[in-house]
Order: structure tokens, then C-alpha cells, then sequence
């Protein structure tokens, strides 16, 4: 009887989640358009991506005008074994119009060309590395900035990910 119920409930969880529609969050949130082309691990391709962040205490909705960046990036698959994982985890270059490379704040975080889309997929809590880089910083030591924000590729809702500086020598 147990396992009935449990496949039950499993079966009604499951139609139930299909059948939501992502339009808005607490948390920022990034679109990224890459007009049909298909995101590889090299070569980086152009997209479009734009950031929706309404400020703190506010409700982000899919339809809002992109007010924390708006324009061109080249954006990869990135990561070794979490290739494999139905999660991706992107590496994502800023470009003006002519595809140079330009430096823009995100979500509050310094100007920077290099960031990173981590996907947290094998850590169901998604805090482990932002807490472990947040603490490194507590600490005094180099640990890069993070933000949570929700994805939506291609007009497809990703899950929540997590906003990072690109590790890198820099000033």
C-alpha cells in the first residue's frame, strides 16, 4: 500500500510540475537568446543576453525591460565531467556590436568581461560553493563575487544558477 501511495504521489508531482509556466522570481533573472544555434564547448558562439533585476525586495517577471544589461555576449559549454550532466554550466564573454570584448557590471558585482554560469547540479542545497567562496572572502583571502539569478535559454527556463567573476589573473 506504501508503494502505491508513494508512486502516486510521485506520478501527481511530476504532472503537476510539467504543466507550470516560469514567469517571474525574487531572484535576478538572465535571458539568453542564441537565435537556434546550438551552445557548444568551443567555439565560443554569439548570442543575446539580457539581465532583469529589479533591486531587492522586488519581483522580477520574464516580461520586464532588461535593466542590468542588455546586449551581445559569445557564450560555451564549460566544464570537464559536468559536460555530461543534463545541467550545463556556461562561460560567458561580454562584446559590443563589432564583437570586441567589453567590461559591464552584473548584479552589483564589478565591471568584468569573463563570468561564469555555474549550474549547481550535484549539490541539491546550491550553496556549497557560493558559501565556500563567500567564507574565503570573510576570511580575507581572494574568493570571486556570486550572485543566484534564475536562466532562461532560448525561451526555455533552466533552473536556478549561479552568477560568478570568472576566476583569472587580473587587477
Amino acid at each position: 500500500m506504501r508503494l502505491i501511495l508513494l508512486l502516486a504521489l510521485a506520478i501527481s508531482t511530476t504532472l503537476f510540475s510539467y504543466g507550470q509556466t516560469f514567469t517571474s522570481s525574487n531572484l535576478p533573472i538572465v535571458v539568453i537568446n542564441t537565435g537556434g544555434t546550438t551552445i557548444q564547448d568551443e567555439p565560443k558562439i554569439v548570442a543575446d543576453m539580457g539581465v532583469i533585476d529589479n533591486g531587492l525586495g522586488q519581483r522580477n517577471n520574464v516580461t520586464d525591460a532588461f535593466n542590468n544589461y542588455d546586449g551581445k555576449i559569445a557564450i560555451e559549454i564549460r566544464g570537464s565531467s559536468s559536460q555530461s550532466f543534463p545541467k550545463k554550466q556556461y562561460s560567458i564573454e561580454l562584446r559590443n556590436a563589432a564583437g570586441e570584448d567589453v567590461s559591464a557590471p552584473l548584479l552589483g558585482m564589478p565591471p568584468e568581461e569573463d563570468w561564469v554560469l555555474f549550474a549547481p547540479y550535484n549539490d541539491k542545497t546550491l550553496m556549497r560553493d557560493v558559501l565556500a567562496y563567500k567564507t574565503g572572502r570573510e576570511l580575507g583571502w581572494y574568493a570571486p563575487r556570486t550572485r543566484y539569478c534564475e536562466l532562461v535559454l532560448n525561451g526555455n527556463y533552466e533552473g536556478v544558477y549561479v552568477l560568478i567573476e570568472k576566476i583569472k589573473r587580473d587587477n
